[in-house]
């Protein structure tokens, strides 16, 4: 039982109001029989012991013949509760009337509120009562016949069995209020555990529950502030993880049609080459393999990217690069593939651009990507047009290099999308399936290099994509840079 948050959130609660309240009420019990009952009883019993003092004091006749110091007790006894003796200025009894059990006269007592009393003060204490098994207040007051002499003692005692009487009703009351504030608290330490307790369980079953092939079901953010947090970071954390698996899928879905169409392709130009002895028809078909294999191989180099960024970051080695030849070169590699596809492809790079900074590969890798995604979506017959010209009005200076197309453009609302890893448009996935991972990586690329990465498109109007690089990128070291 005790392996439950909701009974130890419980007790934690009822455990301290009980013994708070269980140690209130013996203190307050002790205060009141102590302070007062018993301290009322002998400031009321040295009161009349006063009395008695003052009446046998103008008598002395009294502490001299014991018959008549007990006649004068019995006529006292009848109108007092307490049990009064008469002891002389030796300790001996003279007269006495104690509990129906009087010592018989000149018997020694032997009492430390007796032995107070002879000494000139008066004084009370508990004591234990073999006769009545229980316990006796007595009170001890001196008989003064002057500021030195005691002329004896009197000592009056109370059965405390009616103090416990009167005590009894109360202690039963207080008793009653601790167990109703024992269930009261026991009650609300419940409430509030199951008020900590159900988020926490609607939690594991939604965690047990959790697949990342189904949709999520979200767990609602209520409770204490600790609980509404884990209940965020879940499903924080449940979206993230549906939202990586619905990628994965989408990744291996594209790897398998991006990868199997060229294979295809080259499988049957193979076969082909090798039953035909036509030579024109083997070089054409040579130059599509040809053409497919760089496909794959920037296909492959996009995995191969993402798969560094995921498990080493992204590492960059800055040197200084020729960016107009390094476009041109990437142009005319494109060139026999638009044409192949009856792509007008023109490029324009400024003779005059200026080296800049960089990783030759990276930024080779954003270009290619950028042109082969314009590629794709121009229809035949359509056109192409690269250009890289240097921009230095711009703080600090960059090259601009610029790829467009007249596909059929991008939506509005989908420009920003597109750089998201895995994305594809709805529109065009019939037309063209892709792994959705080369824009994304571009943009990073490009990011990388202190530069930017954007689009312009209408639909239906084609779309340019605007590759902005520094000319030296703030992650450059200063010895890359002098280079």
């Amino acid at each position: 039982m005790l392996r439950s948050l909701r009974i130890r959130l419980a007790l934690s609660h009822a455990i301290p109001v009980l013994l708070f309240v269980a140690l209130l009420g013996t203190l307050l019990l002790y205060q009141l029989e102590r302070t007062y009952f018993l301290d009322n009883l002998a400031a009321e019993l040295a009161a009349q012991g006063a009395i008695i003092a003052a009446f046998t004091r103008d008598q002395p006749q009294i502490w001299r013949d014991p018959d008549l110091a007990q006649f004068a007790l019995d006529q006292l006894q009848t109108r007092m509760t307490a049990q009064i003796m008469l002891i002389n200025e030796r300790g001996q009894v003279i007269a006495s009337a104690w509990f129906g059990t009087s010592p018989p006269v000149g018997q020694y007592v032997e009492s430390t509120v007796v032995n107070s009393a002879l000494q000139g003060q008066s004084a009370w204490s508990i004591n234990s009562n073999v006769i009545l098994r229980g316990q006796v207040l007595d009170v001890a007051v001196p008989v003064n016949l002057n500021a030195r002499q005691v002329l004896g003692v009197i000592r009056l005692s109370h059965d405390l069995q009616e103090i416990q009487r009167r005590l009894a009703p109360l202690r039963r009351l207080v008793w009653w209020m601790i167990g109703l504030g024992a269930t009261l608290s026991l009650l609300l330490g419940l409430a509030l555990a199951q008020s900590v307790a159900a988020p926490l369980r609607r939690l594991a079953g939604a965690v047990s529950r959790f697949q990342p092939t189904a949709p999520l079901e979200t767990v609602p953010e209520v409770g204490p502030t600790e609980t509404r947090l884990l209940a965020s970071a879940y499903n924080q954390m449940g979206a993230r993880l549906v939202e990586l698996e619905s990628s994965r899928r989408a990744l291996l879905t594209g790897i398998v049609h991006e990868l199997s169409r060229p294979l295809g392709a080259i499988k049957a130009a193979a076969q082909t080459i090798r039953n035909s002895s036509d030579p024109e028809l083997i070089v054409d078909l040579a130059k599509g393999i040809d053409d497919q294999v760089d496909q794959m191989r920037l296909q492959v180099e996009d995995l191969a990217l993402l798969s560094e960024l995921e498990y080493h970051g992204l590492r960059m080695i800055f040197e200084p690069v020729d960016i107009g030849e390094l476009v041109e070169g990437r142009c005319r590699q494109a060139a026999a593939n638009a044409s192949d596809r009856s792509i007008h492809f023109t490029w324009n790079v400024n003779a005059s651009l200026p080296l800049i900074v960089g990783d030759s590969n990276r930024i080779a890798l954003i270009v290619d990507n950028l042109i082969h995604n314009a590629l794709k979506y121009t229809p035949a017959r359509g056109a192409v047009h690269v250009e890289a010209v240097a921009d230095p009005a711009h703080e600090p200076a960059q090259v601009v290099i610029t790829v467009s197309d007249n596909g059929p453009g991008i939506a509005q609302a989908e420009q920003d999308r597109i750089f998201q890893l895995f994305y594809r448009s709805p529109a065009q996935q019939r037309r063209h399936q892709g792994m959705g991972i080369g824009l994304a990586l571009a943009r990073q690329l490009a990011e990388a290099h202190g530069g930017t990465l954007t689009v312009r498109s209408e639909e239906g109007r084609g779309a340019t994509f605007s590759l902005c690089l520094p000319l030296m990128p703030p992650a450059a070291p200063s010895s890359q840079a002098a280079a």
